[in-house]
């Protein structure tokens, strides 16, 4: 019924699209702001570096093993509902570390987000694919990675300068728990949107055997294997660095909570107007060049961040690595949905998620080692990760470099988009 009516709105959003860009925004607020104290929270406790590793290697591992079941529900459930299940249980959990200061409690609430954000993950793609139309769907992919990042970028500003007013008042520690516990409660605002879209009347019911029948299936292809190993380095290279930002800013750089908050903000911001213009870079240049160009320019950026720990300097690289390496980010996930057919596209999302956060969960886990126990640790990250990254851009153009072209795609496939 959405999906008539949507049929004729050219390129206009419709309502479940909208309520959906609505909802996320608190949600991402609350992920933010989290994300910017959770490291500086950790290390407040006396707990080092290795310890924070752990909790984000945690976390992502179970976001990855969590993804195939919560797909599978979410084909029996619906993705309204799949989605409602994160928004529900992802602040709460926040809230709660937030209460916490014992290693056990926060490593077992670090584990049921990672495995709670499945739900979104691998409902958001095939969400925007029911509710968008060949004229707008790379804008609504877009618009959500802009609504995400400006999101995330108030969350970092907003809760740096409340829990920079907080430690003046109660001290580092009980400043961080409230400003945690207030970003857990503000996440659930999302609920009121989210409860409000009217999910597909056709929803897939698919017993165990028929999903990995359809895993096996698309496991067989060209295209969807070589974008999952493509995902898998960049995940790898992205968990040496990208959870330690905060923590680099504040024990490197000798940062303060606000400035941290500023930086990491101005940081989104580029990454949110990069993302605005990736639709038109696509358009003109073609998605794969986009996606290659985009990440190739990023690296010496990345590997600046590193050398002299000047905040200006620091703060212009990060700005600068940001808006590059992520602004091909909709491309991505554009692509990655048009790489298998509709009825697949939950399960691809879940495989892509494992492929990028197992290898997330893993050098996470490297880079804390690394920072706690290594000459330089805080620093040496940063250039793996560019290794990384010149590796998975390589490939990527390896694998993808004729994919734009109509012509060789359509010897490929007698279907649009689909290999």
């Amino acid at each position: 019924m959405a999906q008539k009516q949507f049929k004729n709105s050219g390129n206009k959003f419709n309502k479940n699209a909208v309520l959906y860009l609505g909802g996320i925004s608190f949600f991402y607020i609350c992920m933010g702001s989290f994300n910017m104290m959770q490291g500086i929270y950790i290390k407040e406790l006396n707990f080092d570096e290795s310890f924070l590793g752990l909790i984000l290697s945690l976390k992502t591992f179970s976001l990855a093993i969590f993804s195939i079941p919560c797909a599978m529900i979410v084909n029996k459930i619906g993705k309204k509902k799949g989605i409602l299940l994160t928004m529900i249980i992802v602040p709460i959990t926040i809230i709660l570390q937030g209460m916490s200061q014992t290693k056990g409690m926060i490593l077992g609430l670090s584990i049921l987000q990672g495995g709670a954000n499945s739900f979104i993950l691998v409902s958001e793609g095939p969400f925007f694919m029911e509710n968008s139309n060949g004229r707008n769907r790379i804008k609504l992919f877009s618009y959500s990675f802009a609504d995400n990042v400006f999101s995330t970028m108030f969350g970092y500003f907003v809760f740096g300068q409340i829990s920079g007013g907080f430690i003046r008042l109660f001290g580092s520690i009980e400043a961080l728990r409230y400003a945690i516990v207030i970003s857990g409660a503000l996440g659930l605002m999302s609920i009121i949107l989210i409860a409000f879209i009217k999910d597909s009347e056709t929803c897939s019911v698919e017993d165990k055997t028929m999903f990995l029948k359809d895993l096996v299936k698309i496991s067989k292809k060209k295209y969807p294997m070589k974008f999952l190993l493509y995902n898998l380095l960049i995940g790898f290279g992205a968990g040496l660095v990208v959870p330690y930002f905060n923590v680099y800013l504040k024990y490197k750089v000798n940062a303060t909570t606000e400035q941290i908050g500023i930086i990491m903000a101005l940081a989104q911001a580029a990454m949110g107007l990069g993302g605005l213009a990736t639709p038109y870079m696509a358009a003109r240049y073609g998605r794969i060049k986009t996606i290659i160009m985009c990440q190739v320019a990023s690296i010496p950026f990345l590997m600046l961040i590193a050398l002299p720990p000047n905040i200006i300097v620091v703060s212009i690289a990060l700005f600068i690595r940001n808006g590059l390496m992520n602004m091909a980010g909709p491309v991505v996930g554009n692509l990655s949905m048009e790489l298998i057919e509709e009825n697949e596209r939950s399960i691809f999302a879940s495989v892509n998620n494992i492929s990028n956060n197992l290898s997330r969960a893993l050098s996470a886990i490297v880079g804390g080692f690394i920072m706690n126990n290594f000459s330089h640790g805080y620093e040496l990250p940063y250039f793996l990760t560019a290794i990384t990254y010149i590796m998975a851009t390589m490939y990527f153009y390896k694998s993808f470099r004729g994919f734009d072209n109509k012509k060789v795609y359509a010897k490929k496939t007698n279907k649009a988009a689909i290999v």
